[in-house]
């Protein structure tokens, strides 16, 4: 019997600031993808090239109907922290799994850096907000 493929509503992304949930709901759509770069090293006397991998952390989106203004609060927070000098909130996203054999593959990812873009449409659309975000760690909980 095939195993089914998991769907939107089988997964869940929260964010947090310095431990404390930022109150981000509604989202309509999540993506990320590990940052990296391949490497070719050509050897004098070696006709095949060796490869290798740099590691470059994480990046991605997060897409959400606009409800209240926690996107706003949370980078507000975030810009008003780093140009006043006093350090960078630590900011850091779980994404959940859950999969239709009972298991829970779960993600944290942190060292988390964010901006924002709005898209304000026309009257029978719906005001929406993007996280465009970059992390350098995702570790498996």
């Amino acid at each position: 019997m095939p195993v089914p493929s998991i769907r939107g509503h089988q997964g869940r992304i929260k964010v947090f600031k310095n431990g404390q949930e930022a109150g981000i709901i509604n989202l309509t759509r999540f993506e990320v993808a590990q940052d990296s770069s391949f490497i070719k090293s050509f050897y004098v006397g070696q006709p095949i090239p060796e490869g290798d991998q740099s590691i470059e952390g994480w990046s991605g989106s997060i897409d959400s109907e606009v409800k209240d203004d926690a996107v706003d609060a949370l980078i507000d927070a975030l810009i008003n922290s780093n140009l006043a000098g006093i350090g960078v909130d630590e900011v850091t996203m779980i994404l959940d799994e859950f999969y239709g054999n009972g298991q829970i593959a779960s993600y944290v990812y942190s060292d988390m850096q964010f901006k924002m873009s709005k898209s304000n449409p026309g009257q029978n659309e719906k005001i929406t907000k993007r996280l465009d975000f970059q992390a350098m760690i995702r570790t498996r909980i």
